[in-house]
């Protein structure tokens, strides 16, 4: 399964890459693309990259207002 969404403005992908195994990356407005890989259902995974698009948005209060 592979899923490509948004979360506060930004599009990342969720990909499925073994059982209970997903990718996920997003290319921020500003910097370079962030990605990982994350052991757990999909809901935990959905939550790991939304999450990380958060902190993006923590470590960059600059862009916000472009981005959201």
């Amino acid at each position: 399964m592979s899923v490509d969404a948004s979360h506060r403005g930004i599009q990342y992908k969720l990909s499925e890459i073994g059982e209970d195994e997903w990718r996920w990356a997003f290319t921020p407005p500003s910097g370079p693309s962030r990605s990982g890989i994350v052991e757990g259902e999909y809901g935990f995974a959905l939550t790991v990259v939304r999450r990380a698009i958060e902190v993006w948005h923590l470590m960059n209060r600059s862009h916000q207002s472009e981005a959201a």
